[in-house]
């Protein structure tokens, strides 16, 4: 199989997820069918999708969301596939969904939904082995509440917050030689508010040790998060600006970019004084300055964030502008590992992704195709429905190197991360996570249900709701007491 052209997006909806016309679908989708050098249009082989907030919290908590995801699925089988019908009028490229199933229900957690499609001609059907699904709830319960819930290891809390992943194995060999790769996709809403960045830390290591997936073989062990050849990491992870961008406003402008943000109509000057006033608001980025002190995400890399300003706290219906409660911060992201890890990183802290992987013979004569490549990483600032823009990245994979000793020929066995031994934090106890899990799912429920009918009784008012029901308690109290 030749190279594979990952796209990779995420997108925080703010709860308004049925205010997205099919235009604005295919607005945002539009980035994943790119343009080579010599102006024809190609189609990503792989297209990886993570909301959050798809729909309001009460809803998701109460599991009466399933419908509605399940009509965003298909709106978004819609929108790619008329995407390449007019961008490939004489050989249409079609996309399947790999997951979820039919009962929409396996890939996502209370309202953060992971989306995976293959393009069915590059990629077709027969090359995908067996799909493996995790989930894990990062919300209470998860690093704070009762002392024997909190910690780094066996946190599963409520589903305001979580982690979705997705582990396929795919064969990238030629139809005389199979070669096995395994990639994993995790869609992820970690932790919000500046203050909370030691719990963003704290999410990010229990993803590690308590996402566990089912192997291909019965005969194995669960896998971990690193245990496989590529991963891809979208989401909204929170994490904010250090400090506030004091003198930093024409780096937060987005408006001189459009409508050619392509193009980037800048001349050199502008373009030179544009890209240093975005590093200063880059070297602010807490996610980035954890990774520099080992604290989180030090094995993951992505793009370069001055191509674009942070995409929240940003103002509906605008361009341009930030809500000013809030600090700014490059919180949608989109991060990536692979055994074939990338030369010249822009993100000089991911050194476990630029070594070597030991599983991997390759000669000089195919060292050239060593590397993976990052080809545009960017937000879609004028799509201005929700307080987040969405982010995007193209991710080149390349052709694998020939396998002489053919030892990746099953999708039982493919090559893994090079992924330190040191960082490895101790697996969760599988019966601790699954007590756990079954607790977070009550709560989720229970939480729900109360919530939406608290709605329900004030028409939709929450305060309006709280004193019906607290009118309700009184009369019932009063007949049981035997005062009425």
């Amino acid at each position: 199989m030749a190279e594979l052209t990952v796209f990779a997006t995420t997108y925080n909806l703010n709860t308004r997820g049925a205010g997205l016309a099919s235009s604005h679908l295919q607005h945002w989708l539009h980035p994943a069918f790119k343009g080579d050098a010599t102006g024809s249009t190609t189609a990503p082989d792989l297209i990886v999708i993570g909301v959050q907030e798809l729909i309001p919290l009460h809803e998701s908590l109460s599991g009466f969301g399933a419908t509605f995801i399940a009509n965003f699925q298909h709106a978004i089988v819609t929108a790619l596939n008329t995407l390449a019908a007019s961008l490939f009028p004489a050989h249409t490229a079609s996309f399947r969904s790999v997951a979820p199933g039919p009962d929409f229900k396996s890939t996502s957690i209370g309202s953060i939904i992971l989306l995976v499609f293959h393009n069915t001609q590059t990629v077709p059907s027969h090359k995908l082995g067996r799909p493996s699904i995790a989930c894990l709830g990062l919300g209470l319960g998860s690093t704070y509440g009762l002392d024997f819930w909190s910690g780094d290891r066996g946190g599963y809390g409520m589903g305001n917050k979580g982690a979705v992943g997705l582990r396929l194995p795919i064969n990238r060999g030629t139809e005389n030689e199979d070669f096995w790769e395994s990639f994993t996709f995790i869609g992820a809403h970690l932790a919000a508010h500046d203050k909370n960045l030691a719990e963003r830390n704290a999410n990010y290591r229990q993803i590690l040790s308590s996402m566990l997936f089912t192997p291909s073989s019965s005969l194995d062990k669960p896998l971990r998060v690193w245990q496989t050849s590529h991963i891809v990491f979208v989401g909204d992870l929170n994490y904010r600006l250090a400090a506030a961008p004091t003198g930093l406003e024409e780096a937060l402008k987005e408006s001189s970019l459009l409508p050619n943000r392509d193009q980037q109509e800048l001349d050199s000057g502008d373009a030179s004084a544009l890209a240093k006033e975005r590093q200063k608001l880059v070297a602010l980025d807490t996610l980035r300055q954890q990774q520099a002190q080992g604290k989180a995400f030090t094995f993951l890399t992505e793009g370069d964030l001055k191509t674009f300003a942070p995409t929240y706290k940003r103002l509906i219906g605008q361009v341009d502008g930030y809500n000013k409660k809030r600090r700014p911060g490059y919180t949608d992201r989109v991060l990536f590992a692979s055994y074939r890890g990338p030369k010249g990183s822009p993100n000089e802290f991911s050194e476990a992704s630029t070594e070597r992987s030991p599983l991997l013979d390759v000669t000089e004569e195919q060292d050239s195709f060593h590397s993976v490549q990052i080809e545009k990483y960017d937000s879609i600032p004028d799509l201005t429905v929700s307080d987040h823009k969405p982010v995007y990245a193209l991710i080149k994979i390349p052709t694998p190197a020939k396998d002489s000793q053919n030892r990746y020929a099953s999708q039982h066995s493919t090559p893994f991360l090079p992924f330190p031994s040191a960082m490895s934090p101790p697996a969760t106890d599988a019966l601790s996570l699954g007590v756990r899990r079954a607790v977070s799912q009550v709560v989720d429920r229970t939480v729900g249900l109360t919530w939406y009918a608290t709605l329900a009784l004030g028409a939709g008012n929450l305060i309006a709701g709280l004193l019906v029901e607290g009118l309700l308690m009184i009369v019932a109290l009063t007949w049981w007491m035997g005062l009425w």
